[in-house]
């Protein structure tokens, strides 16, 4: 805006200048004669020149013009000529054989003298056969069952007691009353147990050594009847004691046999 303001006083400046120059002229010859007052002098009698004009702005950038077409690809090079490839050099002759003179053959040398016959040796006794630690003759195994529901029980530390054997091997110590296995002959052992829930009540049921909690299963579902099961392998030592505690009520029947208790020797130490 400002320039635009010095655009229009630079042009009323010119305008002011030329009138002023024209009032001059028409006062030399007031009677518009033609006497020399009213001739103009081209050189000596022009007015001062004026103040040069602000520079317009700067026109519009024009637009771009179009692009070049492509030049064209340059021609490839040719491929230059494969150079002579060089001589062969000359094979050398073959060296000689070496000349040797063989050997003489020396002379057979005498028949050694035959042995005497050795004595036969005495044959040895039948050695005891190897026995193996986990081909033992020793074994130890036993499943034994309830026939009947257990009483409820409302300890953990309570013994879940048996009625009859279903297996015994030789060896085996187990007291039904308790259920209670004794370990006679020290050996890694597998346990195993599945003891039936009676419906209306829940069931934890803990395979123990000695006082120590080894594995335990339990149902909470006071609906169904479930099986609560698990099982272990432990190393026992002489003495030790195997048996199953509960808290709640096992059930039972005769032939099915849904509670039972099971453990076998695996290989003695």
């Amino acid at each position: 805006m400002q320039r635009w303001y010095a655009i229009t006083f630079s042009i009323a400046i010119l305008l002011g200048n030329s009138v002023k120059l024209r009032a001059t002229s028409t006062e030399s010859d007031p009677a518009g004669g033609e006497g020399p007052s009213s001739q103009v002098c081209p050189i000596c009698c022009q007015g001062p020149a004026g103040t040069p004009g602000i520079q317009g702005l700067p026109g519009n950038q024009g637009q771009l013009g179009p692009a070049g077409s492509k030049g064209d690809v340059g021609v490839k090079g040719q491929k230059g000529d494969i150079g002579p490839t060089g001589a062969v050099g000359i094979v050398g002759p073959k060296g000689g054989d070496g000349i040797g003179l063989p050997g003489k053959v020396g002379p057979r040398g005498p028949p050694g003298l035959v042995g005497a016959q050795g004595e036969a040796g005495v044959k040895g006794q039948k050695g005891e056969p190897w026995e193996t630690p986990g081909n033992s003759a020793q074994t130890v195994a036993f499943t034994v069952t309830r026939r009947t529901d257990s009483e409820m029980s409302g300890s953990y530390d309570s013994r879940l007691s048996f009625e009859r054997f279903e297996t015994l091997l030789p060896g085996t110590s187990f007291d039904l009353a308790t259920g209670t296995f004794t370990c006679n002959v020290a050996g890694t052992y597998v346990f195993t147990f599945s003891v039936g829930k009676y419906g209306s009540s829940s069931l934890t049921v803990s395979l123990r050594k000695n006082e120590d909690w080894v594995v335990s299963g339990n149902s909470y579902d006071s609906d169904q009847f479930e099986q609560v099961s698990s099982s272990a392998v432990l190393v026992l030592q002489q003495g030790d004691l195997v048996y199953l505690t509960m808290n709640g009520k096992a059930w039972s029947s005769s032939p099915r046999h849904y509670t039972s208790f099971s453990g076998f020797l695996l290989y003695v130490e």
